[in-house]
């Protein structure tokens, strides 16, 4: 281990001390861990709050001084806090004070990925530089791979009362001798042929041939040629951990659950909010002519790909800003009425319902339903039609409903489709204002029984019993 810097290391000799002596976690109490533990608690809801929330946010300001009142806690109990940096977790005196969940929520991943293995908390912190901590660690989430990494960061930003220690990625887990006795040049020596691949003997043995010169050339001459020694790597594969970037089994599902909801996300439904999104801004009516405009697009291309759900959607968008005061003004307004009438229209609804029959286009009963109750008085007269011929005892009671939805609302229309020559829809119109007690309907049900088709005739007769009118 090494420290940050000159200034850093001075620091930690002066207040730190190895594990097991004085002062260090040989010390700690159960009362010592218990805080550091509610201490890191607070810790993550602080930088969580931190990473929120403005400076002059009450919440934030909330958390900020409940840490403040953790590490308080901390130093009733001793004069520093020393922890060990594990992949997941930080220690206090071989117990775990911090567990992170995943890594990429963890505090203590976020210290052990750029090799820091020790930190150090200092009294004075939580006064005098608290929120420059937190600031560290919001700067550290979002360093980005190829750029600076958190050493960086804390050795620019030079905290006082925080201290670290940390390892060289290269160096790790390589015993280094320490300074004392038996640490000759020739201990040195094998240490470093040790490392770089060499034996120790051979080399020992080439360099008395070289003391001899002459007097050894002879008695070398009949010995045969040591192999080459290969250069030694300076970097090895296995010199690096590939695990420490590596995710875990939990971060694995999470990317794959988002990777399929991305894969099979409907782009068409996106799109569609976004149009509706900027159609509801009244200050920008160019801008709302030109979506109208493509919903006018959109909206005949849906109904011939069998597309009735996203037809309806454009239909429900439509008719729910027509309804908000202010959205549209008279152009605009007029262009979206106009939308509805034109997939109103007998013509298209003439298409819809063969598309239908001759099963080119397929819809449930429920998206026919969802579609139909949308439409106005034009597209009366082919669903009329349809319900009176429909094999499909299923699809007959969609077609029936929807007929009605907008008879209800356009009772005139029905009295006019009396009048058509289609006999099929004049005798379902009548039936239809016999139902529904459409008193305007009786001059033009007396009418119908002149008509030269027996079923008409027989319908009128029907419904002007139904209705009860004095004109019938």
């Amino acid at each position: 281990m090494s420290g940050t810097d000159d200034d850093m290391t001075e620091s930690g000799s002066a207040t730190g001390s190895p594990p097991g002596e004085g002062g260090g976690w040989g010390d700690s109490t159960d009362a010592l861990v218990t805080r550091a533990q509610d201490l890191f608690g607070v810790l993550a809801k602080a930088f969580r709050a931190y990473q929120l929330y403005d400076a002059n946010n009450p919440v934030r300001q909330r958390f900020v001084e409940s840490l403040r009142q953790a590490f308080q806690a901390i130093w009733a109990e001793d004069d520093s806090l020393t922890l060990a940096v594990d992949e997941e977790s930080f220690f206090l005196a071989d117990q775990e004070v911090y567990k992170g969940e995943s890594r990429g929520s963890s505090l203590a991943f976020l210290f052990f990925k750029d090799g820091i293995r020790e930190i150090t908390f200092l009294p004075g912190i939580e006064a005098h530089e608290l929120e420059r901590f937190l600031g560290v660690l919001q700067h550290a989430r979002k360093l980005l791979p190829e750029g600076d990494d958190l050493l960086t960061v804390l050795w620019e930003e030079e905290l006082l009362y925080f201290q670290y220690q940390y390892v060289d990625f290269l160096a790790e887990g390589v015993a280094l001798p320490t300074r004392g006795a038996g640490n000759s040049r020739q201990d040195f020596q094998k240490v470093l042929d040790s490392e770089l691949g060499v034996d120790a003997a051979e080399e020992q043995e080439g360099q008395d041939e070289e003391e001899e010169g002459s007097e050894g050339t002879e008695e070398s001459a009949g010995r045969p040629e040591r192999a080459e020694t290969p250069s030694p790597q300076t970097v090895k594969q296995d010199d690096f951990n590939p695990t420490l970037y590596s995710f875990d089994r939990r971060e694995m599902e999470v990317l794959k659950a988002e990777l399929h909801k991305e894969l099979h996300r409907d782009l068409r439904d996106d799109v569609l909010s976004a149009l509706f999104d900027r159609l509801e801004e009244p200050e920008h009516r160019e801008r709302q002519t030109e979506i109208l405009g493509i919903l006018g697009t959109l909206l005949p291309n849906f109904l011939s790909r069998g597309e009735l759900s996203a037809a309806s959607r454009v239909l429900e968008e439509v008719r729910n800003l027509e309804a908000i005061p202010g959205t549209f003004d008279e152009k605009r307004l007029a262009m979206s009425r106009a939308l509805l009438d034109e997939v109103s229209a007998p013509e298209a609804i003439g298409e819809l319902i063969q598309s239908l029959y001759d099963g080119s286009i397929r819809a449930t009963p429920q998206q026919l339903a969802a579609f139909l109750r949308f439409l106005r008085a034009g597209a009366l007269s082919p669903l009329l039609r349809a319900s009176e011929t429909v094999d499909s005892k299923e699809l007959q009671a969609v077609l029936r409903s929807a007929v009605k939805g907008i008879a209800e609302r356009n009772q005139a229309a029905v009295v006019r489709l009396l009048g058509e020559s289609d006999a099929i829809v004049a005798a379902g119109a009548a039936r239809l204002a016999g139902e529904m007690q459409i008193t305007d309907a009786g001059p033009a049900l007396a009418g119908l029984l002149a008509h030269p088709h027996a079923s008409v005739r027989l319908a009128a007769v029907e419904a002007a019993v139904s209705l009860k009118a004095s004109t019938a």
